[in-house]
């Protein structure tokens, strides 16, 4: 693959040369950054297709010539690395414009003012003092799968284990987080859930920004209660664009053109795992995965008012997969396709609306067998089906002092259930009592999930700015309909020039999913709506252009918890819900609280990096004691270290925390197994180090960028799971011995991309 890419770069004919005078401005930046080996970020409103290059620019750099074409149209450049610049207007132009086009309205204001305390772009154009890692840091960033969602665990308040799709935001379980991809909720966003789910449905390639809110979200976000993953799809600038990758995880595609003058672009990108051929090559025992996805998106603009698009993503996975002891064996299919269309309209430069219409479907099969000899032995068989009709209309209205926003969220859902069942132990294994169950349960649900929201932000006075709202949801596919009321506060200070006091307040519901029935614990009826409210006080402060600190405070307040099930040894099992140690947690409330501090540093040049501190204290608690809950991490640290140099890029990004809670266990005087409190000890300090480097080579089409990366890179063993050989000799005398497993090795990974 590496020779074929090669080959057609070797192929494609070269760039054009001066004159520049007369040719389209756009064409003329992207030859200009190919020849200086620069990157540009401006969007087509700034630079039009149509817009010419006025006067030719004379003999320099490429640098230098861009800034001498854009000076005629009124825009510079802004460096944000030493290879990257943001094309901006000019503060002259701006001088000189009318006044009518030089004062944006205060709602246009308003709506650039932050009012979220925990919010972090993860990947944006242009940094802001909100941003934790634009665009180049998180191309540059190492991650597991090469998975932009992996971004996620390096904020602060994130328990990580490295391997788990989802971080456990605030101590939150990890399905307190929503995964949205242009505005739609992905209900099942990673591949392999059956391995933990390592890797995300959405192609890096094909993400354009990524916001995370870590709590404190307004009130148009709902269904979940701890925090919130906005992923939006790419829209390159250039009339066309195409990709080639192939790495040790996936091969890959994309290509995006624009069509009817400008007026519709398409994109589409496919991605293929290599997992099953890395397996074959080194003749794994465990067995092999893989999986596809695809995602394509159109839009086109009727009018300057009129927009709309259509989104597809789809994804499928097989895995057939043994645990190293071969006494647990599963095979799973699973598939997602996502099908969505927007239609936005300005009904006035005050008024927008936005209408999403959407169809999911998702089915899974899972067949498992355990099979210890003389103590366990059981099979499950488990198929689920679910679809989602949606619809959502979304409203926006400016005035001078006001923004109101208010929503309308309509879904009819049904799922399918055929689960089995059946484990038998040995008797008295591993104590006395120990039950045999079989299990058929094959509910079909149906019904509806109804949501409103209505929220308003205004300016409290020249230096404080508040936004209030009010969000209800009712679902009906339960025995009872169960509605719920979630009022929400934010508030934002501007104590000084790059100063800011952020404050809030609210309640954050979530309900069970129609897919979310816990049916292989047995459980056939939908539970209320739990809830979780959040008190955020942050501060903000910008020490220098390149330098940004921020704390937070938070507390949350859990009530109407859910059962939950969690085995007590061994989270990586294959078929859990067959194993001894499977254990129901029902709390009558938790509480989770923290304070988390980052350091954030982006130079324009060689260096960016971050330093992050949070303690933290999640318990559940009882009528009788509070109990750490198994993600609990009293102290985390993160911190990396990006270094751009010419066409090299390296990152280092480190993690370690508190060790996660284990229950200790032991024998009575009889030989029987005895528990613990649960959660009462800890496992090792959890570590890991990660790096990534990567070099670009200018083609005579594109761009060719090969890179190294590896996940754990001193191989540091951090426990997991610990398992347990009881046995009984002839003369009746009982042993238990442990045996730690550990989170992911030394992982490498490399691969290359031609863009062109």
């Amino acid at each position: 693959m590496l020779a074929l890419l090669l080959g057609f770069c070797a192929m494609a004919p070269s760039h054009a040369t001066p004159p520049y005078a007369g040719r389209s401005l756009d064409e003329s930046l992207r030859e200009l950054a190919t020849a200086g080996n620069l990157r540009l970020v401006y969007t087509s409103a700034l630079v039009p297709p149509d817009l010419k290059v006025e006067r030719e620019p004379g003999a320099g750099s490429p640098l230098e010539a861009i800034t001498e074409v854009l000076a005629p149209a009124g825009l510079r450049l802004e460096r944000i690395d030493e290879r990257t610049f943001a094309i901006l207007r000019s503060s002259a132009s701006a001088r000189l414009a009318p006044i009518e086009q030089r004062q944006l309205p205060a709602a246009d204001r308003l709506d650039e003012i932050v009012v979220t305390s925990s919010r972090y772009a993860l990947a944006a154009s242009v940094p802001d003092v909100h941003t934790f890692l634009a665009q180049g840091d998180l191309e540059g960033l190492p991650r597991l799968a090469e998975d932009a969602l992996k971004a996620v665990h390096r904020l602060p308040g994130a328990a990580s284990n490295g391997l788990d799709g989802l971080a456990h935001m605030r101590g939150g379980e990890a399905d307190e987080t929503q995964v949205l991809l242009d505005g739609l909720p992905l209900y099942e966003p990673f591949h392999l859930r059956l391995l933990q789910s390592p890797a995300s449905l959405l192609d890096e390639r094909t993400l354009g920004g990524l916001d995370a809110y870590a709590g404190g979200f307004t009130a148009e976000f709902g269904d979940r209660m701890s925090g919130i993953v906005d992923a939006r799809s790419l829209h390159p600038e250039t009339d066309a664009q195409y990709e080639l990758g192939l790495s040790l995880m996936h091969a890959s595609a994309l290509a995006s053109q624009r069509f009817a003058g400008g007026q519709g672009r398409w994109l589409a990108s496919f991605r293929r795992s290599n997992l099953d051929e890395i397996a074959d090559m080194l003749r794994s025992e465990i067995g092999e995965t893989s999986y596809v996805d695809g995602f394509a998106r159109v839009d086109y603009e009727w009018s300057p008012d009129t927009r709309g698009s259509l989104h597809l993503l789809a994804a499928s996975d097989v895995a057939e997969v043994n645990n190293s002891a071969d006494t647990e064996r599963s095979d799973a299919e699973y598939s997602n396709t996502y099908f969505w269309g927007t239609l936005e309209h300005d009904w006035s430069a005050s008024l927008v609306t936005t209408a999403l219409i959407s169809y999911t479907d998702v089915w899974s099969r899972r067949e498992a067998v355990v099979d210890e000899p003389a103590l366990r032995n059981g099979h499950v068989d488990d198929e689920r089906n679910y679809d989602v009709l949606g619809f959502r209309l979304d409203a926006r209205y400016s005035s001078q002092r006001w923004l109101h926003r208010a929503g309308l969220d309509m879904r009819s859902l049904s799922a399918r259930y055929a689960y089995s069942g059946q484990v038998d132990y040995a008797t008295d294994y591993p104590f006395p009592g120990a039950q045999d169950f079989v299990r058929v349960l094959s509910p079909a649900p149906a019904g509806e999930h109804v949501a409103a929201y209505y929220t308003v932000r205004t300016q409290l006075g020249e230096a404080i700015t508040g936004e209030f709202g009010l969000r209800w949801d009712e679902q009906t596919y339960g025995v009872d309909a169960d509605d719920q009321l979630a009022p929400r506060v934010n508030l934002a200070w501007r104590l000084g020039d790059g100063t800011r006091l952020l404050a809030s307040w609210g309640r954050y519901v979530q309900f069970q999913g129609i897919e979310e029935l816990q049916v292989e614990d047995g459980i056939d009826e939908f539970h209320r709506a739990q809830h979780a409210d959040h008190a955020l006080l942050g501060f903000e402060h910008d020490f220098a252009p390149a330098l940004t600190v921020r704390v937070e405070a938070y507390r949350k307040n859990y009530e109407r918890l859910r059962t939950r099930f969690e085995n007590l040894y061994d989270p990586l099992s294959l078929a859990p819900e067959l194993r001894w140690d499977r254990t129901a947690i029902s709390p009558e409330s938790a509480r989770a609280e923290g304070v988390e501090s980052l350091l954030s540093f982006k130079q324009r040049g060689h260096w960016n990096g971050w330093l992050s501190y949070t303690w933290s204290h999640a318990v559940d608690r009882f009528a009788t004691a509070d109990v750490r809950r198994s993600w609990d991490q009293s102290h985390t640290l993160n911190a990396g270290l990006g270094w751009t140099g010419g066409p090299w890029q390296a990152t280092v990004a480190a993690q370690h925390h508190t060790g996660w809670p284990v229950t200790p266990i032991g024998l009575d005087t009889q030989g029987n197994v005895v528990l613990g409190e649960r959660n009462d000890r800890r496992y090792a300090d959890y570590a890991a180090l990660d790096a990534r480097v990567s070099y670009e080579w200018i083609l005579p089409r594109g761009t060719l960028t090969a890179h190294f990366d590896v996940t754990n890179s001193l191989d540091r063993r951090n426990p997991c799971c610990t398992d347990l050989e009881y046995a009984r000799d002839a003369g009746g005398t009982a042993t238990l011995e442990p045996e730690l497993r550990h989170w992911l090795p030394l992982i490498p990974s490399a691969g290359v991309l031609w863009k062109f």
